[in-house]
């Protein structure tokens, strides 16, 4: 039977190095972007919410209350003007369809801020995440469809069942999947004619710039533009100073407001 595997020269090896190392880096950025977008990007917003975010939404919903004292204010005075008896029913009725989206606004800020506290409350240890994204690293290597172009379909249901473990933080689930598949299992890239090795070079290089670009992207916005702020004690404690004077100033307009409306009311 004629052997038709590829010659093992220095080119065919020296490609092979070339498509393994592009594989490493693959598969490290690869579960790098999945992290910063399932796990990391989670973690920082509800620190950054559990630091600030009950002080943003305490000054939300006070700046939503002075804007509504003062819009009824208004109404009520310009009621008086016209020589009409201010309809409060009617004007607290407009105000609700006039400033809903800020309430719901103040109800998607509540949610999320509970939300970030039942995430900081079920994180799982250091050690274990580790070995979380140690076992993703490997299985994306010997799964994922981009480095592994002949796979079977069960490799590919495989591979998704993985990324599921992973998002849900089953270290367990993710391990017993790895015991499961076979060591000797898998192709050789040795073996993978040189054109073969050449379209997988092209397109992993292709892959691993889209990815790259979409890290930095990532780094550049919010949680990860505020990464080392947020691990700032000092910035913190200058930033909760800075919002409880805003949401003073709005307490005073409250005040001030309520007291206008008594009088106008009383008249």
């Amino acid at each position: 039977m004629q052997n038709t595997s590829p010659a093992i020269t220095p080119e065919n090896e020296a490609l092979t190095r070339q498509l393994e190392l592009l594989r490493e880096e693959f598969t490290g950025l690869y579960a790098r972007h999945k992290d910063m977008v399932e796990n990391e990007s989670v973690i920082l917003t509800s620190v950054y919410l559990q630091k600030l975010g009950y002080l943003q939404l305490e000054l939300l919903q006070k700046q939503t209350e002075a804007t509504r004292l003062r819009m009824k204010m208004q109404m009520i005075q310009a009621a008086i003007n016209r020589d009409e008896k201010p309809e409060i029913g009617a004007i607290e009725a407009i105000l609700n369809d006039r400033l809903e989206k800020y309430y719901a606004e103040i109800a998607a800020s509540a949610a999320a801020l509970d939300e970030s506290s039942k995430v900081l409350q079920h994180l799982i240890s250091e050690e274990d995440t580790l070995k979380l994204k140690e076992v993703f690293r490997v299985l994306c290597k010997r799964l994922h469809p981009d480095l592994n172009p002949n796979q079977p379909a069960e490799d590919r249901d495989l591979f998704v069942k993985v990324k599921a473990a992973y998002d849900l933080n089953a270290l367990h689930e993710l391990q017993t999947i790895l015991l499961y598949l076979d060591d000797l299992a898998g192709e050789k890239l040795l073996l993978v004619s040189l054109s073969d090795k050449q379209e997988r070079i092209q397109h992993l290089k292709g892959n691993i710039k889209a990815l790259k670009e979409k890290i930095s992207s990532l780094e550049q916005s919010f949680p990860f533009s505020q990464k080392e702020l947020i691990t700032d004690e000092a910035w913190i404690s200058g930033r909760q100073k800075e919002i409880r004077s805003q949401i003073m100033v709005f307490e005073e307009n409250i005040g001030k407001y309520s007291n206008i409306i008594s009088l106008l009311c009383n008249e």
